[in-house]
Parts: structure tokens; C-alpha cells; sequence
């Protein structure tokens, strides 16, 4: 089933009064507070890994983008990750932190994942679904 004129006119005037959520460029939320459970674990610094220059150029760009965003801020912690540089399909990279000595001294929450079925189910008769692509994951 496809939109008709009028439903597509409606979505075109609810996507316009929301043009700031639709933006290409990434944004920070004040309404929520995320911290990470370490337990008693020293920090962990891992030192960067090696790149190519040109790997080094490109990270360096994705800081400094990020930085001019207001999506990072420079950090002291004692904690450190090394960066990842993953090429995606389209042949661009994806920057990516490598958390796995993090993760393995991370407290996981213990909230239950949603099951499939039950969010199916509430869909109900829904007759239209959309999905939202967040801007740079």
C-alpha cells in the first residue's frame, strides 16, 4: 500500500515543523544521563593503535569535525580506547572506538531486551511504519 496525496502532504508538513530533529548533523540530548558501571576496576589506558599517515589524517579530521560539532569535548580521564577506522560499503570510513577492554570490566545492566513479538504486536493494524536512520549511529 502506498501514501496517498493527502497523507503525503501530512507527513511533508509534520517532517517541516520538526526540521531541527531531521538535521544531517549530529546533536547531544540534556534529557538523558548515561554512566558505565566499572565496579572497582583500575582504569584501563589503552594506547592508540598504529595507522598509516593517511589513516592519521583522517582521524585526526574526524576529531576535529567532532570537536567543531560540539558532539566530544576534550577528556582527562584516565580511561583510554583506541580509535578504529572501518570502511563502510559505500567506501567511506566509519570512526569507531575499540571498547573491548572496557566492556570486559563493564557491570552490564540488568534490563530484559524488549521481545520482538511483543513489539510487533504492538503495531497492531498499523497500516503505515516508518523507520528513522540516526545521524552518524
Amino acid at each position: 500500500m502506498t501514501l496517498g496525496h493527502m497523507q503525503r502532504q501530512q507527513i511533508q508538513e509534520l517532517c517541516t515543523s520538526y526540521v531541527p530533529t531531521f538535521s544531517a548533523t549530529p546533536g547531544l540530548t540534556e534529557r538523558a544521563y548515561h554512566s558505565i558501571d566499572t565496579g572497582n576496576a583500575r582504569p584501563i589506558k589503552v594506547q592508540p593503535y598504529r595507522v598509516s599517515p593517511q589513516a592519521k589524517t583522517a582521524i585526526e579530521w574526524e576529531i576535529q569535525d567532532k570537536l567543531q560539532m560540539g558532539v566530544i569535548l576534550p577528556s582527562g580521564s584516565a580511561w583510554a580506547s583506541p580509535v578504529v577506522l572501518v570502511p563502510k560499503p559505500d567506501g567511506e570510513i566509519r570512526f569507531c572506538v575499540d571498547y573491548h577492554k572496557l566492556n570486559a570490566v563493564t557491570r552490564p545492566d540488568n534490563y530484559p531486551m524488549p521481545r520482538t513479538d511483543e513489539l510487533l504486536e504492538k503495531l497492531g493494524r498499523a497500516q503505515f511504519i516508518s523507520t528513522l536512520d540516526l545521524t552518524k549511529g
